[in-house]
C-alpha cells in the first residue's frame, strides 16, 4: 500500500511539475526539494500540456424570461431553468469581491490565472487550517462553466468530470484559466464569475442570492450579508442557513475574518458584522412558471399556459429558448378588463365545482390580440376540487357549438352571390333533404315562417332553412361551407381524426369526412369546437373579411432590448368588405331585430348602447344506452353546451358554458335553470347573459358604428346574372374587374351553365368577382299541410340542433327558451 501511495504522489507531482513548467512559474527552484530527479517526466508532461488547446467554451448564462402583459409593465409571470439574473459589477458592492478575494484568491490580482502556492498547497494536502483553496477564482469560474454546458446540455457524464477531483482536470482548468485571463480583465472575470455561481435554494447569480436570501436588491448587500452569500459558494448545501444556521453563521464569520485579514475591512467592522443577526427572507419556492403567475390577475394562468405553447406550437421558440433566453416577452393581455370581467362571472351565479364551466375569450379583431381569458372555473390543482383545473379550457374541443356554424354556412352563400333577401321555403318544423345521400330530416325547436330570406332565417336561428341551403342552394356539396370554416381558423376540423361508429380514427379528418359524407348536420355545429378558434372566426366579420389568427403575443426583445424574432401567421383577407358588412347588419338582427338574442339586450339598448352583431348556439343533450362500440344514443329534448358569440367592430367574444367530460349530458346547475334542471328552458341565447356581465360595463362607454352596405369601398356592378360565363366575364372585363368561377355550382332557376349568382355586389375596380354557375334546378318549394303542425322540439337525431324561436316573428315580448 505504501508502495502504491508513493507511486500515486509521484504520478501527481510529475503532472504538476508539468503544468508548472508551463505556467513558466518555476521561480528560484521551488520546487526541487521535492521534484529531484522528476524532470524529464515533467518535461514530458509539459510537452504534452503545450500542445493541448483549450476548448472552454462561454455559452450564454440560463437567464430568467419574464412574460409581460400588453402595458408591458403588469409581470405575468417568470419562466427559468436556473433562477438567475445577471448585474454589472458596477452593482455590485465591494464588499462581496473583497469576500470572494478575500476568502478563496487572495492573490487574485497577483497571478496570471494560475497560482503555484496554491496548486502546491492542494496537490500535497498541506491545506490543514487553512481557508484558502488550491484553484484560483478563474480556475473556479472555468470549473463552473465546464459544469454549467454540460447540465445545459444535459450531459451528466461531463458534469460529472467538470466537478472530479483529479490532476488532470486541474491541468485542464488551469490551462483554460491562463487562456481566459489572456482574454479578460480581472473585473470581467469577477463579473463573470459572481453571474454564473451557485448560492443554494435555487439561487443563481448574487443578484438571486441576494433577493432570494436577504430580500434586497444586490446593491443594498451588507458587510455580514455579502459574507454569509460568498461563503455558500464552496458549499451551498453545508453552508445553507435555512438548513444549518450555525455552520452557516459559523462560515460567514470567517469570510468576515479573512476580510479583515487582508484589510479589507477594519476590525470595528469585522466585530460589528459578526455580531450582527442573520435575518433572512421568507423562504419560498421561487415563482417559476404559469403555476406562480401573478396572482393579482385573476386565473391568469390559463392566459399564460396558452401563451408558452403558442410560442413553442406556433412561435417556433424552443421550451429551453424560453426557459434560459431572458427574454422579455410582452403579451396581448388586458389585466384589468380580464380583472373587471373575472369579478362579474364570479358573481353571476355560476358554480366552478359544477361538471359545466364557462369559457369566454375575447380578441381584438384587426389584430387578432387575445385580451382576455374568463372562466368560473380556478386555475390551479386542489386535490378533491373540481372548481380548480389547468386544463387548456379555451383550445381544447369539447362539445359542439350548435347554431354558430349558421354563420359559415351564411358565409358561403354570400361569398357565392346569394343575396341578404335569398328565400327558402320549408315546413316550419322539419325539412328532408333531397341531395344528400343521408336520409335525414331536419327540424326546428319552435314555430317559424314557412318561407324565410337569409335576412331572417339566421337571426332566428331556422334549423330547416339552413339544411335546405346545403341541400337545395349548394347540392349537398358542402365544401365551400367547411373551407370557408378552416379558413377563418377552425383549425380543429382539419386536424382533428373523424372517429368511425367504433370509435376509432377512420382516416380522415374532420373536415375531410363531413366533405365526402356530404354531410347535411355540419350547419348545425355538431363538431366538437375550441372556444378560441370559433371567436376568432367570428373577429373577420367585424374586421371587414379580413382573418387576424389569434395571438397572445406582441413583442420580444432579450435584456438588452434587441428584438427576438418569432413566427407569426399573419392576416389574410378571406372574404370582401360588401359581403362582411351585408352580414353584420344581418347578424346586428340576433340582438336587436327579433333575433334569439333579442330577450337579453332590452337593457343594453335601452342604456344607449351600439348595435352588438351576434351568432347563438344550442347543442341537444342526448341519452345513451349501451356501451361503445355499440352504444346508441337519441335526443332527449333536453339541451347541452350553451354558446353565445357577441361582435363589435373593436372587439370579439365567445362565451361557451359546456360540460367537457359529459358534452352531451343535459344542463344542471346553470342559474335560472328550472323545469328539473334539465335544460329545457336555456338556450344558446342564455350566454349573453355572461358576455354582458363581464364586457357591458366597458362596451357600452365606447360607442360605436357599424359601416353600412352601400358605404362598401368601390362601385355598384352591372349585374351579370342570367349570363353566359364567357359572356358574363367578357361584361366584367369591360367594366374593369377580374373573374373565377366557383368549383360548386349554385341551385338556381337560371338556365344551366349559366350564372345564377356573382359576387361581390360592390367592388373596388381590378376586384376578382366569384362566378357561381347555375344547376338549373331551381331550389324545390315544400308546400305545408293545411293544418300548422305541432309542435316538435329538438331533432328526431341528436345531430339536429339550433336556438329556438318560440314565437313566430314579429311578436317577442320575452327571451327565447
Amino acid at each position: 500500500m505504501a508502495r502504491a501511495s508513493g507511486l500515486t504522489i509521484l504520478s501527481k507531482l510529475t503532472k504538476l511539475a508539468a503544468l508548472i513548467v508551463v505556467a513558466g512559474v518555476l521561480a528560484a527552484g521551488f520546487l526541487v526539494p521535492y521534484i529531484g530527479g522528476m524532470g524529464l517526466a515533467a518535461k514530458a508532461g509539459a510537452d504534452k500540456f503545450l500542445n493541448t488547446t483549450c476548448n472552454l467554451t462561454e455559452e450564454p448564462l440560463q437567464l430568467r424570461t419574464t412574460i409581460y402583459a400588453k402595458d408591458g409593465k403588469t409581470k405575468i409571470a417568470t419562466l427559468f431553468d436556473q433562477n438567475r439574473s445577471v448585474v454589472k459589477l458596477t452593482q455590485i458592492p465591494k464588499y462581496v469581491t473583497d469576500a470572494l478575494i478575500g476568502t478563496e484568491d487572495r492573490r487574485f490580482y497577483q497571478h496570471h490565472g494560475v497560482d503555484v502556492r496554491g496548486l502546491i498547497r492542494g496537490a500535497l494536502h498541506t491545506s490543514s487550517g487553512n481557508t484558502q483553496g488550491a484553484s484560483t477564482l478563474t480556475e473556479q469560474y472555468v470549473k463552473q462553466v465546464n459544469y454549467y454546458n454540460a447540465v445545459s446540455a444535459g450531459d451528466k457524464a461531463a458534469a460529472q468530470a467538470a466537478v472530479d477531483q483529479n490532476i488532470d482536470r486541474k491541468i485542464s482548468d488551469a490551462q483554460c484559466a491562463l487562456d481566459l485571463e489572456k482574454k479578460n480583465t480581472k473585473r470581467q472575470i469577477l463579473e463573470k464569475y459572481l453571474n454564473i455561481a451557485f448560492f443554494g435554494e435555487n439561487s443563481y447569480g448574487i443578484q438571486t442570492a441576494a433577493q432570494t436570501f436577504f430580500g434586497v436588491d444586490v446593491s443594498k448587500l451588507t458587510i455580514a450579508q455579502s459574507a454569509l452569500l460568498v461563503g455558500l459558494v464552496r458549499s451551498p448545501t453545508d453552508y445553507d442557513p435555512y438548513l444549518d444556521l450555525a455552520a452557516a453563521k459559523a462560515r460567514r464569520d470567517l469570510v468576515i475574518a479573512n476580510m479583515a485579514d487582508q484589510k479589507y475591512i477594519t476590525a470595528a467592522q469585522a466585530a460589528t458584522a459578526k455580531a450582527a443577526p442573520i435575518k433572512l427572507a421568507k423562504l419560498s419556492l421561487p415563482a417559476r412558471g404559469c403555476a406562480y403567475a401573478n396572482p393579482a390577475i385573476i386565473n391568469v394562468g390559463f392566459f399564460c399556459d396558452y401563451a408558452v405553447n403558442w410560442l413553442e406550437s406556433t412561435g417556433g421558440l424552443s421550451e429551453a429558448k424560453l426557459n434560459r433566453g431572458g427574454l422579455q416577452i410582452t403579451t396581448t393581455l388586458d389585466p384589468d378588463l380580464q380583472n373587471s370581467g373575472q369579478r362579474a362571472i364570479a358573481s353571476s351565479g355560476l358554480d366552478p365545482k359544477s361538471a359545466y364551466l364557462l369559457a369566454m375569450p375575447s380578441v381584438t379583431p384587426n389584430t387578432g390580440a387575445v385580451t382576455t381569458m374568463i372562466t368560473d372555473k380556478k386555475y390551479g390543482v386542489k386535490k378533491g376540487d373540481p372548481a380548480y383545473t389547468v386544463n387548456p379550457l379555451f383550445t381544447a374541443a369539447y362539445a359542439g357549438s350548435g347554431s354558430t356554424y349558421k354563420y359559415f354556412t351564411a358565409l358561403a352563400a354570400l361569398k357565392a352571390g346569394v343575396p341578404a333577401s335569398y328565400s327558402l321555403t320549408t315546413n316550419n318544423n322539419s325539412w328532408k333533404v333531397k341531395n344528400c345521400p343521408q336520409d335525414y330530416t331536419a327540424h326546428n325547436a319552435g314555430n317559424y315562417n314557412s318561407t324565410l330570406p337569409l335576412s331572417q332565417a339566421l337571426p332566428e336561428s331556422s334549423n330547416t332553412y339552413f339544411v335546405a341551403m346545403e341541400d337545395q342552394l349548394f347540392g349537398c356539396d358542402i365544401s365551400p361551407i367547411v373551407n370557408t370554416a378552416t379558413g377563418l381558423g377552425m383549425n380543429y376540423l382539419k386536424s382533428s381524426p373523424q372517429l368511425g361508429t367504433d370509435g376509432k380514427p377512420t382516416g380522415k379528418t374532420v373536415a375531410q369526412s363531413a366533405i365526402a359524407d356530404r354531410r347535411p348536420t355540419f350547419t348545425l355545429g355538431q363538431e366538437s369546437t375550441p372556444v378560441l378558434e370559433l371567436t376568432g372566426a367570428f373577429a373577420a366579420l367585424a374586421n371587414d373579411g379580413v382573418f387576424c389568427p389569434p395571438t397572445p403575443i406582441v413583442s420580444i426583445t432579450d435584456l438588452s432590448g434587441k428584438a427576438v424574432p418569432f413566427k407569426h401567421i399573419g392576416c389574410s383577407r378571406q372574404f370582401d368588405s360588401y359581403v362582411a358588412r351585408t352580414l353584420v347588419n344581418i347578424m346586428t338582427a340576433d340582438t336587436h331585430g327579433g333575433g334569439t338574442a333579442q330577450g337579453y339586450f332590452g337593457n343594453w339598448y335601452g342604456n344607449g348602447g351600439s348595435l352588438v352583431a351576434a351568432k347563438t348556439g344550442t347543442n341537444n343533450a342526448a341519452s345513451c344506452t349501451g356501451t361503445p362500440p355499440n352504444q346508441v344514443c337519441s335526443d332527449n329534448g333536453q339541451n347541452s353546451a350553451l354558446w353565445f358569440v357577441g361582435i363589435t367592430p373593436n372587439f370579439v367574444s365567445a362565451a361557451a358554458l359546456v360540460n367537457p367530460v359529459q358534452p352531451s349530458l343535459a344542463i344542471a346547475n346553470v342559474p335560472g335553470v328550472t323545469a328539473g334542471n334539465d335544460g329545457t328552458d336555456r338556450f344558446g341565447a342564455f350566454g349573453a347573459t355572461f358576455w354582458l356581465d363581464a364586457f357591458g360595463a366597458k362596451l357600452i362607454s365606447q360607442p360605436w358604428q357599424w359601416p353600412t352596405v352601400d358605404s362598401t369601398p368601390g362601385n355598384r356592378l352591372q349585374p351579370v346574372t342570367g349570363m353566359d360565363v364567357t359572356t358574363a366575364e367578357a361584361n366584367l372585363t369591360a367594366q374593369g374587374y377580374k373573374s373565377t368561377v366557383l368549383k360548386t355550382p349554385c341551385g338556381s332557376n337560371v338556365p344551366e351553365g349559366n350564372v345564377a349568382f356573382f359576387s361581390p355586389a360592390i367592388a373596388v375596380p381590378g376586384a376578382t368577382i366569384s362566378l357561381c354557375v347555375s344547376t338549373g334546378k331551381a331550389p324545390e318549394v315544400f308546400v305545408p299541410p293545411s293544418k300548422t303542425p305541432s309542435k316538435t322540439p329538438g331533432s328526431s337525431t341528436p345531430a339536429s340542433n339550433g336556438n329556438p324561436n318560440p314565437n313566430p316573428r314579429p311578436s317577442r315580448t320575452k327571451p327565447p327558451r
